[in-house]
């Protein structure tokens, strides 16, 4: 496997964008440095996409956009900033040799970390979508009929779909388009937040 491909299938664009100082939000949007971008309009995996300028590429294109590069330049930038075991035909030292291999160990846990947290990151989101989702059926399933206004017999599922929305939303929409501070604020109380819905559900039913 050439040093090209061996890069590709450890380094995706995503990790390349983070790791080069664009914000990338919970659904793989960044905002395009190709073009003035104000919005984000750039889907990032293991390739990119801009849905403004129609940027397209690998990650080795999207080194070699940054960065004003040739191929074999963005792959060694690529290996190098990433600590990568690959040969680039450029002998090292036993010292940096050294270096690199603690450093990439290092990189691999970070990895790691990383990927649990987007892993309960994405679990917080998924809960609280399905709570979201129940309220919006308790609203239209217990709207008040007429009379039901007229002598004040309201059901508590409703009025606590009507109460309780909007604050489900504002959380969601943190988790999708907040920065990365913001979301881990609302990450860090996930466990109350949850049972504090949990437990308002079990009150009214």
């Amino acid at each position: 496997m050439n040093m090209f491909l061996e890069i590709k299938d450890v380094v995706s664009v995503r990790d390349a964008a983070s790791f080069y100082g664009l914000k990338v939000n919970n659904n793989g949007m960044c905002v395009c440095p190709f073009h003035a971008d104000k919005n984000p309009s750039m889907k990032v995996d293991k390739r990119f996409h801009c849905f403004g300028c129609n940027a397209d590429g690998d990650v080795i294109s999207f080194v070699q956009l940054m960065f004003n590069l040739n191929a074999k330049e963005a792959a060694i930038k690529i290996i190098e900033d990433f600590h990568l075991g690959i040969d680039t035909g450029r002998k090292e030292t036993e010292t940096q040799k050294n270096k690199r291999i603690r450093i990439g160990k290092k990189k691999e846990y970070e990895k790691k970390i990383r990927e649990a947290y987007l892993v309960e990151l994405k679990k917080f989101h998924n809960r609280l979508s399905e709570i979201q989702r129940l309220f919006f059926e308790w609203e239209k399933k217990f709207t008040p009929s007429m009379e039901q206004w007229e002598t004040n017999f309201i059901d508590r599922r409703y009025s606590t779909a009507l109460y309780f929305e909007n604050r489900i939303e504002y959380i969601l929409d943190v988790l999708d388009y907040g920065d990365d501070e913001e979301i881990y604020e609302e990450y860090k109380h996930r466990e109350e937040t949850i049972d504090y819905y949990e437990r308002k559900i079990t009150e009214v039913k």
